[in-house]
């Protein structure tokens, strides 16, 4: 990413972003620029950045250019929030559950190790390359499989799944501050870009951060979170 001379446009933006982590409470985070991205960095093969998204990055904060002429400054409030929040308030919630989730596994891992080969007494005998041989039992040769299979893959899936869930929070704590209304317009605007642009979503999960729902769905959830503030007023 490179830093070019700063636009009315882009200061408007890092003023409203200084704005929410005054009203966040956030003390750690003062960003110098704006980069605008067209293809995600962070993933290989030309993968476009998402309209929707943003990254808060040590000294910036990264935006869709494709979006950047459609939206006035003040329309990414919504989204900026949603990410700060996620970022700054509930990522750390997020790792300290996928610690918990972690040692839990790991500790039924344990407990497969002793139960594993009384379930499975089996004779179950071994070559290795040298041509010796050895006898054990069917559950003591495949727990390091099973072990492996339960911790590494079980404790990635369900962080998705918790940060997933995080991210939904984000954006209904974003609402409560730039209100549901605001949000579903901005992310109507950009639906309707990525429309006219055929954007084509692809489902993955991109590094650390975990995929966030498709547009559409955003639009909805957010809907709905603005009809259930409606009636509870």
């Amino acid at each position: 990413m490179t830093q070019s001379p700063l636009s009315d446009y882009d200061q408007r933006i890092l003023g409203l972003t200084k704005d929410l982590c005054l009203q966040l409470d956030i003390a750690n985070y003062n960003p110098t620029f704006v980069s605008w991205e067209t293809l995600d960095s962070r993933v290989r093969g030309g993968v476009e950045f998402r309209y929707d998204d943003c990254v808060i990055e040590k000294y910036c904060m990264t935006l869709s250019a494709n979006v950047k002429d459609i939206l006035e400054p003040d329309d990414w409030k919504p989204i900026v929030a949603s990410s700060l929040i996620f970022s700054k308030k509930l990522r750390s919630r997020g790792l300290r559950q996928t610690g918990v989730i972690f040692a839990v596994l790991l500790a039924m891992s344990v407990l497969l190790s002793f139960a594993l080969p009384v379930l499975l007494p089996q004779p179950f005998t071994t070559t290795t390359r040298s041509g010796s041989s050895y006898t054990s039992t069917l559950g003591a040769a495949i727990f390091p499989l099973t072990a492996l299979a339960l911790v590494i893959p079980g404790t990635v899936i369900i962080s998705v799944v918790i940060a997933r869930r995080l991210k939904s929070l984000a954006d209904r704590e974003a609402a409560d501050i730039v209100s549901a209304t605001a949000f579903v317009t901005t992310l109507e605007k950009i639906a309707r870009t990525m429309r006219e642009k055929g954007y084509q979503e692809r489902r993955f999960v991109r590094g650390r951060i975990p995929l966030l729902p498709d547009i559409q769905t955003r639009i909805l959830r957010m809907k709905g979170y603005e009809q259930v503030f409606k009636e509870s007023k």
